[in-house]
């Protein structure tokens, strides 16, 4: 049988000219073109144009949720993330315009559903196959559209080409939301369990991927943004149909967490499809657990067992190039400082807790307790302990390390580059790691390790334009495969996948929902613990036992541990829409722990004297604002096209756009 390998669904030949041939036709067009239905190739060359249209995570073209979110900065003003932050936006600016294409691929969905069983060359198992796959993307798409721009216009058939378009108006969400569940439903009746024992076809929807797709949807929906929303009372059609519920109902917790629960349940029942929380020591990379490996690894291990469903073909090199320091890369995804200090303190506290151990000020005098696990003298052993930083054997904070850095958990070491760090995605040899540490403009401090200098006059500020650095002092190390050679441009990415929804997604998932109907559910502990536990981190019943059964104390910590869980994943976006903790006000805290609006803080980047800057500058660690955002409430979804409206007026517009 001849083998059609998930790449070859989303090659960007296809992305870019696929949709010319096929997404642009017309319905009819579609239906009397006999020869797209006669020959397998034909047939699966039009399903391969269905899902052209998932988007690509590529920080800024396809996929703005990092840049735009209270987690990251973008440094380039090139890019319309910089435009959103500061609210130069409006209906007409077409700001990644998602709406016509995604319809263009859902109409062509149900051309495909109609047509398929026309064809001779395919068996009867794999239309059904393919039905049910077109159906899972059809949902997904009107999820896509739903969790962007709000309540959408439901196309639930193949309409004909004279179809009063004109006449169409947006569906309520609860109405969408039920519709797309019930095209997940019916397309997890007809898809196989997994593809394990055909790995070539790893990144089609799977059982897994339509019930977890489905816990995704029904978490947003039972959030506060859409759930009673008042903010929301007179978001209505123009025959006064209103879009939201304004009346709270607790049982869509309930049916969020049923739906997290079912995909865990088919994780625990079936060992054979592989799905599970990711280990070093489980996946054939040593005997002893590493929580660092294993949460690091997560993102760089090829279709690991975490993930439950991705595609091939991530553009790797691209975000290697943008998050890896300078000269010679274009480093400049930034954390925020309020994502550096959403991380948890070793011991599992927040830094905020004064027993935590967490010092913002000063150098550390001791390394942590990973950091040279074989005892290696770091002058006469320089080769072996870059070896064992490349691999995770080694981790954690250096001696002279800022103490903002020190004894935090492994996730934040697998998640941020920050000052003085040795680089791990430089080979060993000591010219290409001294090229990172030495140039005419700074104090020459190169030792062979290859340690990023943010400060004003550092190496990494020095790639050619003043725009290649971070602005707020630190860097996204998350997915960057520390065995790639950055100096020569030189990647080990083959067979990388983007994920699109991990099993860790789903545990989280399950624990909040479960915890805003009955806080006092045991199953909140065991799968939070689960997650803690591979984080090398304690349970947070164990650090913080008073919260046990407490609602709103327990939400604030899954909230805080789904943002560093998630970090730098895009979740953090939605998530602070869905929960409306994006415009919460800058009340001059620094620290505040949300808002997408008022002033975004880092570490002070411009401070001191280029000539004389050096790791000992101690200005360079003072928290300071880097950027005032703008937001309204409004910006909580995106307007709908205002050239979408010209075709169908009868579609109302976001509030407040």
């Amino acid at each position: 049988m001849k083998k059609i390998t998930i790449a070859t669904l989303v090659a960007p030949i296809l992305m870019l000219t696929g949709c010319a041939d096929f997404l642009e036709k017309q319905p009819d067009d579609m239906k009397t073109d006999a020869m797209i239905w006669s020959t397998r190739a034909e047939t699966e060359k039009f399903l391969y144009n269905v899902y052209s249209q998932i988007p690509s995570q590529n920080l800024h073209q396809d996929d703005p949720w990092l840049g735009v979110s209270d987690e990251v900065d973008l440094t380039w003003n090139v890019y319309n993330t910089y435009n959103i932050n500061l609210g130069n936006w409006t209906t007409v600016s077409g700001f990644y315009l998602k709406w016509p294409n995604w319809y263009k691929a859902i109409r062509a969905s149900y051309v495909f559903e109609q047509n398929v069983d026309m064809n001779p060359q395919l068996s009867e198992d794999l239309k059904k196959q393919y039905k049910a796959e077109v159906k899972f993307l059809r949902g997904y798409y009107y999820w896509l559209l739903l969790r962007q721009y709000g309540p959408v216009v439901l196309i639930d058939k193949l309409a004909p080409l004279d179809e009063p378009w004109r006449d169409y108006k947006r569906s309520p969400y609860d109405a969408c939301v039920n519709y797309i569940v019930t095209c997940l439903d019916e397309a997890y009746n007809d898809l196989p369990m997994h593809y394990q024992s055909d790995k070539q076809w790893l990144g089609k929807p799977t059982k897994f991927a339509a019930k977890a797709v489905k816990a995704d949807v029904l978490l947003m929906a039972a959030s506060p943004q859409w759930n009673g929303n008042p903010l929301y009372a007179d978001f209505k059609n123009e025959d006064g149909t209103p879009l939201t519920s304004q009346t709270y109902d607790a049982n869509k917790w309930k049916r969020a967490a049923d739906a997290a629960n079912e995909v865990i349940q088919l994780a625990e029942s079936t060992p054979a499809a592989n799905v599970r929380l990711y280990k070093n020591n489980e996946n054939g990379d040593g005997a002893v657990f590493n929580p660092y490996k294993s949460v690091r690894d997560i993102h760089i291990k090829k279709w690991n067992c975490e993930i439950i469903w991705g595609k091939a073909g991530l553009d790797v090199n691209a975000w290697e190039i943008h998050t890896s320091p300078g000269p010679n890369n274009l480093g400049g995804v930034g954390p925020t400082q309020r994502a550096v200090d959403a991380f948890f303190m070793k011991n599992g506290k927040t830094i905020e807790d004064a027993t935590s151990g967490y010092s913002e000020d000063g150098f550390s005098t001791t390394g942590g307790e990973k950091w040279n696990t074989t005892n290696l003298d770091v002058t006469a052993d320089r080769t072996k302990m870059i070896e064992l930083i490349r691999t995770g054997d080694n981790w954690g904070h250096w001696p002279g390390d800022w103490n903002m850095f020190a004894d935090r958990e492994p996730r934040f070491y697998a998640s941020v580059l920050y000052n003085k760090r040795v680089i791990p995605q430089l080979p060993a040899d000591v010219v290409k790691r001294d090229y990172y540490s030495t140039n005419n403009n700074t104090v020459k401090q190169a030792n062979g390790y290859g340690r990023v200098e943010f400060y004003f006059g550092g190496t990494s500020r020095q790639s050619g334009s003043y725009t290649f650095y971070p602005q707020t002092g630190y860097l996204v190390l998350k997915n960057v495969d520390p065995l790639s050679n950055l100096r020569d441009r030189q990647y080990v990415s083959s067979g990388r996948h983007q994920t699109f929804i991990r099993y860790a997604t789903i545990l989280l998932n399950y624990i909040e929902s479960l915890n805003e109907f009955n806080p006092a559910d045991p199953n909140i502990q065991k799968y939070w613990d689960m997650i803690r536990e591979r984080a090398g981190i304690p349970s947070i019943y164990a650090v913080y036992p008073e919260i046990r059964g407490n609602k709103e104390r327990q939400r604030q910590y899954i909230i805080q541990e789904r943002q560093v869980e998630l970090a730098f994943e895009g979740d953090r976006y939605f998530t602070t829409r869905r929960r409306l903790l994006s415009n919460t006000p800058d009340d001059g805290n620094p620290r505040r722990k949300a808002g997408d609006g008022g002033k975004f803080y880092g570490l002070d980047v411009y401070a001191g004297t280029a000539a004389t800057n050096s790791f000992a500058t101690r200005e360079f660690y003072r928290v300071v604002p880097f950027e005032t955002r703008v937001f309204s409430n409004k910006m909580n979804l995106f307007p709908i096209p205002q050239s979408e409206i010209d075709k169908a007026p009868l579609v109302v517009q976001n509030p407040g756009w």
